[in-house]
């Protein structure tokens, strides 16, 4: 299966077979006008498992032609909010769609093939309808209504005290997750080439450079709000080293465009808040 993105380039899907069975390779690729080299690979990834799984899901809904043109370290953002559910909805309502048609198929009679009596094993046995119809009389049962006579119980009075007050006080925020006080980054994936499967499978991930994102909602809604001054170590990777928190930024949208960052950050940390997304700027120490 070969699928196009939007910048041109192909990638080329081919499931392996004998001891490799279960590994997909990618071949990404791009075609050149001159006929002598109309195939040239840029990259080839071998990836198995869950990970292929998120690689191919994440071509066929279209994920790979979003992005796939600006994680190289191209100017847009990887979404670290929840994703939308409108790809399943779809999917679901079309097999419904697809099971009633089939079972429209299965239990239309065919017309010009009339079923006889004969062609019955076993025919129905059909019970005579009584002579004489006996109306059906209910068997009485003690009746359960209450009536007026007599005297009410008097209803004990509900003190004053046990009546909840409205407050006047404006509901009370919740702050997002503190950063830990010691933070040292230990793991997280390298996907530069495309970083949406990665992050939706739960990783902390690397694109674009220096960003290190994460969903919100895995875990990972500290990442923009550490404070000022606090150092961050990394421990291994492309961004290993030890840097210190100097600023925040917050943009009001989930994707797009990468916005400016002032002060030329060595490393960003980014998780959605809310409808927007943050950031955590860093200068490497």
């Amino acid at each position: 299966m070969i699928y196009k993105l939007m910048d041109g380039r192909r990638i080329r899907v081919v499931p392996l077979r004998g001891e490799n069975e279960g590994t997909f390779e990618f071949e990404t690729y791009h075609v050149t006008p001159a006929p002598e080299a109309q195939r040239v690979t840029d990259s080839v990834e071998y990836l198995s498992g869950d990970d292929a799984e998120s690689r191919i899901s994440a071509l066929r809904i279209g994920n790979a032609i979003r992005f796939g043109a600006v994680y190289g370290g191209g100017p847009q953002l990887a979404h670290t909010g929840r994703p939308s559910r409108a790809p399943s909805r779809i999917a679901g309502a079309l097999a419904v769609v697809a099971t009633v048609g089939a079972l429209s198929v299965v239990t239309s009679p065919d017309a010009a093939t009339p079923t006889h009596l004969s062609d019955v094993t076993t025919a129905p046995v059909l019970t005579p309808s009584p002579t004489h119809m006996t109306p059906y009389r209910p068997t009485p049962r003690p009746s359960t209504h209450t009536t007026r006579e007599g005297v009410r119980a008097t209803l004990t009075a509900i003190p004053s005290t046990s009546l909840a007050t409205p407050s006047t006080r404006p509901t009370k925020r919740h702050p997002i997750a503190k950063a830990p006080a010691d933070i040292r980054i230990t793991y997280y994936r390298n996907c530069t080439t495309n970083p949406q499967p990665c992050i939706d499978a739960g990783a902390l991930t690397f694109y674009a450079g220096r960003i290190l994102a994460g969903h919100n909602y895995m875990g990972y809604q500290w990442l923009s709000r550490v404070p000022v001054g606090r150092t961050v170590r990394v421990i291994s990777g492309p961004m290993a080293g030890t840097y210190r928190v100097y600023g925040h930024l917050v943009i009001p949208r989930q994707g797009g465009a990468i916005p400016a960052f002032a002060g030329s950050p060595a490393l960003v940390l980014q998780a959605c808040e809310g409808s927007g997304t943050g950031f955590s700027l860093l200068h490497r120490i």
